[in-house]
């Protein structure tokens, strides 16, 4: 299974909107990315969904921040293993809730225009 990211990736939105929602959502956001942890309940293991984000410049209307959403991607919190989504190490349901997680993000991120 692989993340959809492709509704994701690249959005763009006020630094203020995309902070507070995925805030909102749970993430916990440091050094231009969000994390939030989802936990495999069969296994016990720890997994990080992770959103980065980057500075994005609307010209010469710039008038409040805005950021650009990267390519979202999940981790195995297992010491310094990491396993990118596209590997068989994570679990369907994990990347099932990943999924959901992201859809409920975008959902939030288009009701609101891209400018403010």
């Amino acid at each position: 299974m692989r993340l959809r990211i492709k509704s994701i990736a690249g959005l763009i939105r006020t630094k203020d909107h995309v902070d507070s929602t995925l805030r909102s959502q749970g993430f916990v956001g440091r050094s231009g990315q969000y994390d939030i942890r989802i936990q495999d309940s069969a296994s016990g293991h720890v997994y990080r969904l992770r959103i980065p984000t980057y500075p994005h410049s609307a010209g010469e209307r710039d008038t409040c921040p805005m950021m650009r959403l990267g390519e979202p991607s999940i981790h195995c919190n297992r010491g310094s293993s990491r396993f990118q989504s596209n590997k068989a190490d994570i679990p369907s349901p994990i990347v099932e809730a990943a999924n959901d997680k992201l859809a409920e993000i975008v959902s939030y991120l288009h009701s609101r225009p891209t400018l403010p």
